[in-house]
């Protein structure tokens, strides 16, 4: 059984009046980027940058804040911001996506969830101008509204939170039109109240300090509400539309680190048979693995610790980390993939402290050992090639921005399964004993990445499976058809 609405609704409303509104909402956009906060992530390179000029949406401290007005040439984005800029068409060609869609495969007749906390009012505007703009199929949108804690703040870009959190919802619904332009995309909302997005008041003096036990087991519980949240949103989507994959771009670290006893949040380990639910009836979960390396800085003194990001951590879901396309203005390779690390932030990855080592990792055992190891494989995440996406609800005006981080990677490789069920005529639910298996000939679309890591503290890629890059990242054209295949019928 999935966790009942009535049950997330009332641990919000407990948790919204027992404690402040920083220390509960833990799973907020971008998995487990940025700087701390007081009980779990806070928003991703994306996130803040649309919130703070003049960082850049992909996080670059380089890139203005202000939009282009049209979409902008490769010369045009190195001179502007110093850094390659990839359009929709040239990311598509990298991967080989075009082939596909040129050949029928588009995602028609599946659905594809992704998981927000804010909807601008801009969306479908924005995801058509998009789309018109790229030469894609006109999108097929829906928004589905869920308020755990009676009600939903209306949208407000002026407010920095909000703001971060719609290019999240921005991105995510226009990476998954880009490569499965044919399915339906719905964004599931768990809105949040007004109160939720309010500053915190200054406040005079020298606050009292918190004892560092109560601090962890208040920091613990803010990640178990938040954790109850996702899963909930998760069983809306499920029960309604039955989706092909739904792409988690949230995250809930391990380890809370709110005092010295780092502990893991090990009730994370409680949602497992949810999860393991919702495959088994046919949903593939993918997972944004976090865009602050392999240690992040979590606590209140921002230490920098190993940890892993939740849900990717778990054995059901598919964990996709980052890694960083090098392109010319056509769209090809002018070299091979690299692991995710910039100035924007980099990868998630590592060993999970809460679960043990899947079956389907035993043959990557001399890497991980007894534990779960992430990212299971990598996509586009890159904040010095960013993506550009369009959005027309920022104060700074309508128009073209470029993004990274790994909430790009999850709910594009979540279109890439869309692009599996179609052509195999089901939904495959979990797929994580195929791609291991398809990983052990690079023909079948699984191409290694061996140069980069993911930050300090981190990992190295090397050849074969490591904590870095994870199998590595896809060759699409090839990798769709054999992934189909080999789930079998």
């Amino acid at each position: 059984m999935l966790t009942p609405s009535l049950a997330a609704t009332r641990r919000l409303r407990r948790a919204l009046t027992a404690t402040s509104v920083a220390a509960l909402v833990v799973t907020v956009p971008g998995c487990a980027g940025g700087a701390p906060g007081p009980a779990g992530p806070v928003p991703s390179a994306v996130a803040r940058a649309a919130s703070s000029a003049p960082s850049s949406a992909s996080g670059s401290p380089r890139t203005s804040a202000r939009p282009f007005r049209h979409v902008p040439s490769q010369a045009t984005c190195h001179r502007t911001l110093g850094t390659a800029c990839y359009t929709a068409d040239l990311v598509r060609r990298a991967y080989g996506v075009d082939r596909l869609n040129s050949a029928g495969l588009t995602g028609r007749g599946r659905t594809v969830v992704v998981y927000e906390e804010v909807v601008p009012d801009t969306l479908k505007r924005d995801l058509e101008t998009f789309s018109a703009a790229m030469h894609l199929p006109p999108p097929d949108l829906a928004v589905d509204r869920y308020a755990p804690a009676g009600d939903i703040a209306p949208f407000d870009a002026h407010n920095a939170r909000m703001a971060g959190a719609a290019m999240e919802t921005t991105l995510d619904t226009q990476m998954v039109h880009m490569l499965a332009p044919g399915a339906k995309v719905v964004v599931t909302q768990i809105g949040l109240p007004s109160r939720a997005f309010a500053s915190p008041s200054p406040t005079s003096g020298t606050a009292p300090a918190v004892p560092e036990a109560e601090a962890d087991r208040a920091a613990r519980q803010s990640a178990k509400v938040g954790a109850a949240l996702i899963l909930d949103g998760i069983a809306q989507s499920v029960r309604t539309h039955r989706p092909d994959a739904i792409s988690i771009s949230f995250g809930v670290e391990e380890y809370t680190a709110a005092g010295k006893s780092r502990a893991p949040v090990r009730d994370l380990a409680s949602f497992s048979s949810a999860l393991a639910a919702v495959v088994a009836r046919g949903t593939t979960l993918t997972a944004s693995t976090g865009d602050s390396g392999a240690a992040p800085p979590v606590g209140p003194r921002g230490e920098r610790v190993r940890s892993v990001s939740w849900p990717a951590s778990d054995p059901s879901v598919l964990a996709v980390g980052g890694s960083r396309l090098h392109l010319d203005e056509l769209g090809r390779r002018t070299g091979p993939d690299t692991v995710w690390h910039d100035q924007g932030g980099a990868t998630g990855g590592g060993l999970s402290q809460t679960f043990a080592r899947p079956g389907y990792q035993d043959a990557v055992a001399a890497v991980v050992g007894g534990r779960r190891g992430t990212p299971d494989i990598s996509m586009d995440s890159s904040a010095s090639g960013g993506t550009l996406v369009y959005q027309g609800f920022l104060p700074a005006g309508a128009g073209w921005l470029p993004v990274g981080g790994t909430s790009e990677a999850a709910p594009m490789f979540a279109a890439l399964v869309a692009l599996a069920n179609q052509q195999a005529g089901r939904r495959l639910g979990g797929i994580h004993r195929q791609l291991y298996g398809l990983a052990a000939d690079p023909r079948n679309g699984i191409i290694d990445i061996t140069k980069g890591d993911n930050g300090p503290d981190g990992f190295a890629a090397t050849p074969g499976y490591d904590l870095a890059s994870g199998l590595g990242t896809v060759d699409a054209a090839a990798f769709v058809p054999k992934l189909a295949a080999s789930a079998g019928g």
